[in-house]
């Protein structure tokens, strides 16, 4: 059976299987579904990526982000699953500029076990990436 890859980008709330815009920061694991941090309207979205690039199962029911930056933001939020989309999220606003140090764990759903990560947020991540099939 041959599977049919999306090639147009879907608008958010993103389902699993959708094609999601190019943006944000990805976390490359070895063997596993990319993650995917993005700010999206000044609230924070966690999603998994496929090998396809499309949106997986999340591999994660909740966890946390801390933001060292710019001063007098906030700097802790939670995350949970967010109704009507495949990925987790928080309600609070995230103040622009989105320029920081971001300190995402999440808890495995398998082991309750919480996985952290860290890396750079820059301002040009908030922007989605041209959609290369779309120049055509």
């Amino acid at each position: 059976m041959e599977i049919v890859i999306p090639t147009e980008i879907s608008e958010p709330p993103y389902e699993v299987g959708e094609l999601p815009s190019t943006q944000g920061y990805y976390i490359e694991r070895d063997d596993q579904t990319a993650i995917n941090f993005r700010i999206v309207g000044n609230r924070m979205r966690v999603y998994w990526i496929d090998e396809n690039g499309l949106i997986a199962e999340p591999e994660s029911t909740g966890g946390s982000v801390r933001l060292k930056g710019q001063p007098k933001i906030r700097d802790f939020f939670g995350l949970s699953p967010v109704s009507g989309d495949a990925g987790l999220g928080s309600a609070g606003i995230v103040k622009p500029p989105h320029l920081f140090m971001v300190y995402l764990s999440l808890e495995q759903a398998d082991s309750k076990e919480l996985v952290t990560h860290s890396f750079r947020y820059t301002i040009a991540m908030d922007t989605p990436e041209p959609n290369a099939d779309s120049a055509n």
